[in-house]
């Protein structure tokens, strides 16, 4: 699959959009959780002019990853980054039907559930899916704005930004381990990791809310921000969808509607 770094008219759209005050919120890993996304999309009062860009991982684990794309497809103010989910879907969808690739989609990742979203019969299902790569290739890998770096996991630590691939952007995890700014005039926000588990990693993880690195950017920013924080996980980690608004830093969650796959509280 072919991915895309950069798209300069997107960045030119949320850069003219901060540049006039207006609020751009980078919402975290979605996982097919639309009635989460749409009650996080109420809660945010978006007005006129106001931006927002997901971080990648629109699809697959949660019940509805077709409505998902529906309303980041149809809603000219909702934009997204590209996520590892994305790329194994498409991946899985251009292999044969008994590829490793797409048994390793279905079966692990979540992808039984993307193709049960989609509408229609089984074969229908498996092509409505096929069609939406088109719109999921044209995704860049990671967003630069005057102040900001958004992208799915993070970077490299020990390789120059310029430097790293897509493959880096989609599935690293090490952002949050730097321990110096990787962008000294940028924040990073990166998704993929869920802050609760963090404590893999030997991150502490936060208490509530996203996790913020100590490290700090030149002008006294946290360098890293993780805002994935675990909409698709078990009830005891009170799984959420969380939004920041990159105007004012404010952060907005909701705890996930969906009920599927929980364990006991």
């Amino acid at each position: 699959m072919s991915t895309i770094h950069r798209d300069p008219r997107l960045e030119a759209v949320l850069q003219t959009a901060l540049d006039e005050g207006k609020s751009v919120w980078v919402v975290g890993d979605i996982h097919g959780c639309r009635q989460t996304f749409e009650a996080l999309l109420d809660q945010l009062n978006l007005g006129e002019g106001d931006m927002v860009l997901c971080i990648g991982d629109l699809v697959d684990r949660g019940p509805d990853s077709h409505g998902v794309l529906s309303i980041v497809y149809e809603r000219d103010e909702i934009r997204s980054v590209m996520g590892n989910h994305e790329q194994i879907m498409a991946d899985a969808l251009r292999a044969s039907s008994t590829d490793s690739m797409m048994l390793f989609w279905q079966g692990r990742n979540g992808g039984d559930e993307t193709l049960d979203s989609m509408p229609g019969s089984d074969e229908q299902q498996r092509q409505r899916a096929i069609e939406w790569l088109e719109f999921t290739d044209s995704l860049p890998t990671e967003v630069v704005l005057d102040q900001f770096r958004i992208v799915h996991a993070g970077y490299q630590t020990n390789i120059p930004l310029e430097d790293q691939t897509d493959e880096d952007r989609l599935k690293s995890r090490t952002v949050f381990l730097a321990e110096r700014p990787l962008d000294n005039q940028r924040q990073i926000i990166s998704g993929h990791t869920p802050v609760q588990k963090l404590g893999t990693f030997g991150v502490e993880p936060p208490a509530d809310g996203i996790w913020a690195s100590e490290v700090t950017t030149a002008d006294g920013r946290p360098a890293v921000l993780i805002i994935d924080t675990g909409v698709v996980l078990e009830r005891s980690l009170r799984p959420r969808l969380s939004a920041i608004d990159l105007q004012t830093g404010r952060v907005e969650e909701v705890e996930r509607i969906e009920t599927f796959n929980e364990a006991p509280d």
